[in-house]
């Protein structure tokens, strides 16, 4: 199969990881010269590896490859020759290899040759798109790379990223901590809910009738986050109350303007904290800037907005490298990784700055030797500083507000191909009338949508779905019709009613919402119910983005022996047969069509694509009675509670990338930090160290296990169950009753 070299041209382009070029250039180029390469390596110059990225042919040892994503070719071209002469490396010819597109090619190449004496071959975009189809091994290669690093999500649309997720520790701590008995991260959104309203009521005070409601504080939280975290909205509210309260008053309410406000001694205690803040930000920045200003003294160069540069510097850093680099600062570990990396953050950091062009290869090696300089030797404040900053990074990774971790979840969204069961879509619709920030099922499937995740009903779930309105339809007129009054007028005694849809009818009705139940169902499809299959159709579409498919389409082949089987296992759980019969030709055809579609023998690290979404999971005990853990070892059911937690309702990685701006390095970086409990990275200590004993290949297959448990494990511990207002409410009542 030929590769489009179109499209190989966009993906390669888009590299700027000098380890993923690395590693997909050293592949390429041993595909199409036929001869593999070794490292450079050796000598070092105060520190700083002047070899990233530099190879040698095997069978020629004076022919040197530089390997680079950088802007500045010529910068980068000199500085290397130096580099070699200045350690005493011979060499014959320096070949320039690149992903960005080199115009000037031949005159630099007889340039070099004029001023040094120095043979260079420059291979640039166009010589990789040119060698493309070049062989079976050239294309294999760009395909693996394809497979390994390029990730399509939905943004909307459909967008491309360049992203080493399996060789990342990031991936493999957070998604082994999610199984951890004793999370540390499920007390965090107390402590971060907390510094946000804090951080949100500077500056009132009721003397001058400055306050600020609920709806106000949480705006205000949204805007120095830069995206809506939808997850905490209501651990804000839960958290107002009790900072109202004693003995943990933090706060004042006054119940005349329904409006908050920070308290006398809160006010001094967060004035004296934000002064002690701000002199440590302006002692890191000036400190800061005369260590790098000294380094740029030796290479002779100048930069004028050095303040600047510090802040895409270290920006950078926690945005590319943040696990690694916050495990160094707190605990003295890693620094062999964020050495690894560190060279190839500072050059993108430069390469993003106003820094002359001709002046970035000695930027990039001056800001390196003293970003060194700073995390090994800084001064007390430079360390206080980025021990800060360290343990907001910490909180807002376990919070999965990281753009690595978002990348990876948006990736999986967009490759998952989800049964939508009724027990999501007959809570969505009922939810139709609720507050937005009280629709849980429906949030969750609008989510599902943005999200990118593909979404499907077949026809045993839209014959269920229009039976069943049928079914609540005949319970209204023939139980309900006649007690209109009583139950719209009585709170406390809809909350008692069993079909949710009739519940959320009255309870819309009391709000004067809606007039009567046709009213109500026709909201949805024509209130008879006549042609309510074919509108279902349209509706789901269209509100939802869930497509119905039909059972010829899909061509499944269930093994009709098991489904017997299955279905009399099922009868003794279910009430009625027929819905044994229907769940158990949905937990076949699942598994039917993962095998039908080669899932079970992908090696990517996202697990399993096809899954049932339902709240009913404990069917797949009976089917592991059937036919026991050998046959079907992974749940065909992907739990409402991951999509909710992980993907719903999560900031998207364009939305984290801003909020990391907004944050590293700043004061609210500062702010953010105080409340992290110390543990936290202790346990992020204990996971990087688990990760980097473990082969590169037993990493792959933990990351796909531990993606379809996160998936399907019922008993893992979520932040937010997928529960109904109505039913919250009726539990809240049970509880004041008991």
């Amino acid at each position: 199969m030929q590769v489009n070299k179109e499209a190989f041209e966009y993906a390669i382009s888009k590299i700027d990881d000098g380890n993923i070029f690395e590693i997909f250039g050293n592949d390429f180029l041993s595909a199409t010269l036929g001869y593999e390469f070794i490292p450079v390596g050796g000598a070092k110059d105060k520190g700083v590896d002047a070899f990233q990225h530099i190879f040698s042919r095997s069978n020629s040892e004076k022919h040197i490859f530089q390997l680079s994503t950088e802007l500045d070719h010529i910068g980068k071209i000199y500085g290397t020759i130096e580099k070699l002469k200045n350690n005493g490396i011979d060499f014959d010819r320096l070949v320039y290899v690149t992903n960005r597109k080199i115009n000037n090619a031949e005159s630099l190449i007889d340039e070099v040759f004029e001023k040094l004496k120095i043979h260079l071959t420059i291979y640039d975009i166009r010589w990789f798109s040119a060698h493309s189809n070049h062989s079976e091994k050239t294309i294999k290669s760009y395909q693996i790379f394809v497979d390994t690093y390029l990730h399509e999500y939905s943004k909307p649309g459909h967008y491309q990223t360049i992203a080493n997720l399996d060789s990342d520790s990031r991936l493999y701590v957070f998604l082994g901590q999610q199984f951890d008995n004793n999370r540390v991260d499920l007390k965090l959104d107390d402590l971060l809910a907390d510094t946000l309203i804090l951080y949100a009521l500077e500056g009132t005070d009721p003397d001058k009738e400055n306050l600020k409601n609920e709806i106000q504080i949480k705006d205000s939280i949204k805007k120095y986050l830069k995206f809506d975290p939808q997850l905490i909205d209501q651990k804000i509210s839960e958290r107002l109350i009790f900072l109202t309260k004693k003995p943990n008053k933090k706060i004042n309410f006054h119940t005349k303007e329904l409006a908050y406000c920070l308290p006398y001694e809160t006010r001094t205690e967060i004035e004296q904290r934000n002064l002690k803040d701000e002199i440590l930000f302006n002692s890191f920045f000036q400190e800061t800037q005369e260590t790098i200003k000294k380094y740029f003294v030796d290479v002779d160069v100048r930069v004028k907005d050095i303040e600047s540069l510090i802040t895409k510097v270290f920006n950078k850093i926690f945005l590319r490298q943040g696990l690694e680099f916050s495990n160094f600062v707190l605990k003295g570990d890693s620094n062999s990784v964020m050495e690894q990396n560190l060279n190839d953050v500072i050059s993108s950091a430069v390469d993003d700055s106003s820094v002359m062009i001709s002046n970035k290869e000695k930027v990039k090696t001056a800001l390196h030797l003293a970003i060194r300089d700073i995390v090994y030797n800084g001064s007390e404040n430079q360390r206080r500083f980025l021990k800060s900053l360290s343990n907001t990074y910490l909180m807002m990774f376990l919070l999965q507000w990281e753009p690595k971790l978002s990348t990876y979840f948006q990736t999986l969204a967009s490759s998952l191909n989800v049964f939508v069961d009724n027990s999501i879509i007959i809570p969505a619709l009922s939810e139709y009338y609720l507050e937005d920030g009280n629709r849980r099922h429906w949030n969750l499937l609008i989510g599902a949508k943005k999200a990118g995740i593909s979404m499907f009903i077949n026809e045993t779930l839209l014959s269920e779905l229009v039976a069943h309105l049928r079914m609540v339809r005949n319970k209204y007129y023939s139980l309900f019709y006649q007690m209109e009054s009583y139950y719209s007028n009585d709170e406390y005694e809809l909350l008692f009613i069993d079909e949710i849809l009739i519940r959320s009818y009255f309870y819309a009705k009391s709000k004067n919402q809606i007039k009567d139940f046709d009213s109500f169902i026709e909201t949805f499809v024509d209130s008879e119910l006549k042609t309510a299959k074919e509108e279902l159709i349209v509706y789901l579409k269209e509100t939802f983005g869930i497509s119905y498919i039909s059972n010829e389409k899909l061509d499944i082949k269930i093994d009709e022996d098991e489904k017997v089987k299955l279905t009399e296992k099922l009868s003794h759980k279910k009430d009625v047969d027929i819905k044994a019969d229907n769940d158990a030709e949905m937990m076949l055809a699942i598994y039917h069509l993962r095998n039908k579609n080669g899932e079970s023998s992908d090696s990517g690290i996202f697990g399993y694509k096809t899954w049932w979404l339902s709240k009913d999971t404990s069917t797949y005990k009976a089917l592991l009675q059937c036919f026991g853990q050998d046959k079907y070892p992974v749940s065909c059911y992907i739990r409402p509670d991951f999509i909710y937690n992980y993907i719903a309702l999560k900031p998207t990685s364009e939305e984290v990338n801003n909020a990391y701006n907004e944050i590293f390095p700043t004061m609210l970086g500062v702010n953010l930090s105080y409340h992290m409990p110390k543990e936290v990275s202790q346990t992020v200590q204990a996971k990087i160290k688990e990760y980097h004993l473990k082969p590169a290949v037993r990493v792959k297959q933990t990351l796909k296990i531990l993606s379809d448990k996160l998936k399907s494990d019922p008993s893992l511990k979520n932040r937010n169950s997928v529960e109904h207002f109505l039913d919250q409410e009726l539990s809240k009542l049970k509880d004041i009753e008991n």
